[in-house]
């Protein structure tokens, strides 16, 4: 039988899933985003996320991360989302040619 200590991961969750917490730290922002550290700081750079500095902590707020990600796919309808088929070109070497190919006229 296996007792789990509940006081060993209470650091790890604090009951709250993304959409309902107000602010998140920048690792759990970029979670969300499925994006790296630099293109975090850009979007925060060019005031496209909201944020503020609690002691030495950084902050985003949510609702900001959410009207992003509303403007990106606004902004992906008014585009063309999949660009015409067009076939594939073969890369690389030329395909051999096969002597039974060779001898037709």
């Amino acid at each position: 039988m296996v007792i789990l200590d509940a006081r060993r991961h209470e650091h790890l969750s604090t009951g709250l899933g993304d959409d309902e917490r107000l602010v998140v730290s920048p690792r759990r922002a970029r979670h969300m985003l499925d994006c790296g550290n630099t293109r975090l700081y850009e979007l925060l750079k060019h005031k496209e996320l909201e944020s503020y500095v609690d002691g030495r902590s950084r902050k985003i707020i949510v609702a900001s991360i959410h009207r992003y990600i509303a403007q990106r796919l606004k902004e992906a309808e008014s585009t063309v989302a999949f660009p015409p088929i067009t076939p594939a070109v073969r890369r690389g070497r030329p395909a051999k040619v096969r002597s039974d190919e060779r001898a037709a006229p």
